[in-house]
């Protein structure tokens, strides 16, 4: 029995090595513009570590800057189930709900947001900025 366990502990740690080198390679490819590559290498570390918040995270602000908000809301959901204290999920699940017209969402997200330490005020202002840009 301790012989499984340790194995299951050292797949487990190789997964989040592995998790890690994708994670890595995918924010490269991001910042140099690559979103397909990068798509690529996010989708692989979060099926490594579906337990993680970063990569979903990320992948989320992939989607945002490619114009699908609601695939970004999903992975910021997931996200912030993985880790409920990810202030920046839920600011961006925030901003994808007021894009796509769910106001009370977005409020919600607001506030819990506010309630982690974010600055009511600033974010208020984006989310007004938000809905005027998406035309709601």
């Amino acid at each position: 029995m301790y012989a499984l366990r340790l194995l299951g502990q050292a797949f487990h740690g190789l997964q989040m090595l592995v998790s890690g080198f994708y994670f890595q390679w995918a924010l490269i490819y991001a910042r140099w513009g690559q979103t397909s590559r990068a798509l690529w290498y996010f989708n692989r570390a979060v099926r490594m570590n579906r337990r993680g918040d970063k990569a979903y995270y990320h992948r989320g602000l992939l989607f945002v800057a490619v114009g699908l908000p609601e695939r970004a809301i999903s992975d910021f959901t997931a996200a912030i189930q993985n880790n409920p204290d990810n202030l920046d999920a839920r600011v961006y699940r925030s901003l994808m709900y007021a894009m796509t017209g769910r106001d009370q969402q977005a409020q919600t997200d607001l506030e819990r947001a506010v309630a982690l330490g974010a600055d009511r005020d600033a974010l208020e202002q984006q989310l007004s900025d938000t809905r005027a840009r998406s035309g709601l």
